[in-house]
């Protein structure tokens, strides 16, 4: 059983995998003949179609030149990628690692069952096939030629301890409330295991894609196995030098034949500013993972590079307060700040109008998307100022908001809401940290109000469950509401997609109204990259995919 993303999205998946070369002229044309004619005239298909001798209308997407020459380079061998991410990892566990630059490097040294292409559809790893048996039941049939990293061979034990680990309370997962229909998992055989649920659960699939890395135990008992992490995947572990840079090398007995092509990867942590920019011009850098955003217009425009991006993989960025203690588990309080903010000078001051006004868990282009109400879409100061009577704060106060410099967006974001707070009456002081100590503050409760971020929604289970649902690992707003946490569950059971589109409008209706968050922003991913760079593309659950990464002299 497969689900696919909007025809636009995959419109434009099928863009970006042509212009990095993924895909040859035949299979673009052949990708485009499933794609409808409305996606056609809206997104760069059409124009590129038009350039490549179909009979649609044109234009293009990335920096001409450099796609150009993407397209035609012949996959080369060997070499190593220079990666700039934006700040340090936390862990290397997959079970729980929250930070989103942990995922960037963990996702090329351990494999899932399955994941997404660009295009949003899912697409084998570990499972070279599964189906759903019925609406309680789904077997994955498993390769066969899968190794660890330490030399233990993968087998179906390997996916039955990952999930149960990750369910056990001592793990303390990020991802548990993603697989809690799950009642047990049978090994049937080596290559074989089947999931058996407690009750229907849409989510699944969706959720094995965005994180369902597969570990092994004796290299989970291994000591130090968070800083030193085995698994299947195309890269393997050489060192972790704490605040510096992280360095991979080529697995030699990757299970995909051919893959990767680099021999290895140096992942460095480098504020998003220009020196990253003058990195790349030297040759220090060949891809970054964000760029100046005041630069974003000009830099994707230039033939040096290659750009890389997608209107529905990205990251809704949040305002989120702490309702478990004063001052902001005072409800008409929060409800003051949600009706002060201005989205739309965020948007411009803040991103420098890259990305979206975020009034929800997804963007726009969503199928989950649907219209905010009124009271979302601009500020209403004489409502918030209402509030903050009603709230005991006559007179104003003051609070802190924890500040991520590495991130100049959310930074920029403090100092916008700084502005706007003060004309209720709120002063707020901004105490500026570096991410992993601000993690550390955030997950344990450590806080008054920050901008946070979540990576990536692909269905809005995604978020509600792990972010809003009680007792969850990664509700950090330590927010409960029974109503919400009643409807998380049943929409995760439906399987009735318009049904679950109403349950999913009734959970935003409460949190707009309870206001644990205030959606901000969704944030679209800009990768930026030396056109000898190729193979590099966005996909939904927002893995780097450097497996298939190569790099021409």
């Amino acid at each position: 059983m497969t689900t696919e993303l909007p025809e636009n999205l995959r419109a434009e998946a099928l863009v970006h995998g042509f212009l990095t070369g993924r895909l040859n002229r035949r299979q673009l044309f052949r990708g485009s003949a499933l794609i409808g004619g409305a996606a056609l005239a809206t997104t760069t298909l059409g124009p590129l179609l038009a350039a490549c001798g179909a009979s649609t209308p044109s234009t293009t997407s990335s920096s001409g030149s450099a796609a150009g020459s993407a397209a035609a380079a012949a996959r080369v061998r060997g070499g190593t990628l220079n990666v700039a991410l934006t700040g340090n990892p936390t862990t290397m566990d997959p079970a729980t690692a929250g930070v989103y630059t942990s995922l960037q490097v963990l996702d090329n040294i351990f494999s899932k069952l399955i994941t997404m292409d660009e295009a949003g559809k899912f697409v084998p790893e570990l499972a070279k096939s599964w189906k759903q048996n019925d609406p309680l039941t789904y077997t994955f049939d498993l390769v066969s030629n899968a190794t660890f990293h330490n030399g233990e061979k993968f087998t179906a034990t390997d996916v039955k301890y990952t999930f149960e680990r990750i369910a056990n309370p001592k793990t303390a997962s990020s991802y548990a409330s993603a697989y809690t229909s799950i009642k047990t998992i049978e090994v049937k055989s080596p290559t074989q295991v089947v999931f058996h649920l407690s009750t229907p659960f849409a989510p699944l699939l969706t959720n094995l894609a965005q994180n369902g890395e597969i570990v092994n135990k004796k290299a989970i008992e291994s000591p130090d196995s968070a800083r030193k992490p085995v698994g299947t995947g195309p890269f393997m572990f050489v060192e972790w030098v704490q605040s510096d840079h992280v360095t991979l090398k080529k697995n030699p007995n990757y299970f995909v034949a051919g893959k990767p092509y680099l021999d290895e990867v140096i992942f460095k942590f480098l504020a998003v500013d220009q020196s990253r920019i003058e990195a790349l011009q030297s040759g220090q850098l060949d891809w970054v993972d964000a760029i100046p955003l005041n630069q974003l217009t000009a830099l994707k425009k230039n033939s040096a590079y290659t750009y890389a991006t997608s209107t529905q993989a990205g990251i809704p960025d949040f305002l989120a307060f702490n309702t478990s203690k004063a001052p902001f588990n005072n409800k008409a309080l929060r409800q003051a700040v949600a009706a002060a903010v201005d989205r739309k000078e965020i948007l411009s001051i803040a991103y420098f109008g890259a990305g979206e006004a975020g009034y929800m868990d997804v963007p726009s282009g969503s199928t989950w998307y649907e219209q905010p109400p009124a009271t979302q879409s601009a500020p209403d100061l004489t409502l918030a100022k209402q509030k903050m009577v009603e709230a005991g704060y006559p007179n104003g106060l003051t609070v802190t908001y924890l500040s991520l410099p590495q991130y100049p967006e959310l930074q920029k974001t403090g100092v916008v809401l700084r502005d706007q707070l003060k004309k209720i009456g709120i002063t707020v002081n901004l105490e500026q940290l570096e991410v992993t100590v601000w993690f550390g503050r955030y997950a344990k409760g450590d806080y008054e109000m920050t901008s946070a971020y979540w990576s990536g929604t692909i269905d809005p289970d995604n978020f509600y469950s792990t972010q809003l649902q009680t007792g969850s690992a990664n509700n950090d707003m330590k927010y409960s509401n029974k109503a919400v946490d009643a409807l998380i569950t049943k929409a995760r059971a439906s399987t009735d997609e318009a049904e679950r589109k109403t349950l999913y409008g009734q959970i935003r209706k409460i949190v707009w109204d309870d206001a644990p968050i205030v959606f901000l922003h969704y944030e679209t991913i800009n990768y930026l990259m030396r056109n000898k760079v190729h193979g590099s593309v966005v996909n939904p659950p927002l893995e780097l995919g450097l497996g298939n990464v190569w790099k021409s002299a």
